[in-house]
């Protein structure tokens, strides 16, 4: 398996025990999108919770497809994603828009559909590369 091709759906949540504490305000998240990326879609949708569906695209070409949600923990889901493109997503999020670099947690769709219920911790620190090099950590101990 090549992992810097491997897509998969990533999932970043705050801290357990800190749920909130991105303070993820919808309309922020989007503004903050618009302020960042090259090319930006988004619309709040009602289902059974509210979130913010989201598409951006960096000045380089790479493309961002998820939603955001602040109902239960601070959520941020993106679509078939490789490590080195979500590792792109992940430092802005840690580096530009969160209020601490240490509140990031992710899992991804395979380790949910396992039932893998563990949160993995993002670095504080660390360029795509390393957070990239996280990631596949986590994609090689799921799928073994």
């Amino acid at each position: 398996m090549d992992l810097d091709d491997y897509q998969t759906t990533y999932l970043l949540y705050a801290p357990a025990k800190n749920p909130a504490g991105w303070n993820l305000d919808l309309a922020a998240f989007g503004a903050a999108l618009d302020a960042a990326f090259h090319d930006v879609r988004y619309e709040s949708e009602q289902g059974r919770q509210l979130r913010l569906c989201f598409w951006a695209v960096t000045e380089d070409g790479i493309v961002f497809d998820g939603f955001a949600t602040n109902e239960g923990r601070d959520t941020v889901l993106l679509t078939d994603n490789t490590p080195g493109e979500a590792a792109v997503f992940i430092a802005w999020l840690r580096d530009s828009f969160l209020p601490s670099p240490d509140l990031i947690r992710f899992t991804t769709e395979p380790a949910v559909e396992r039932g893998i219920e563990t949160d993995w911790r993002m670095p504080a620190t660390g360029d795509t590369a390393s957070i990239a090099e996280e990631l596949k950590h986590h994609i090689q101990v799921v799928e073994g």
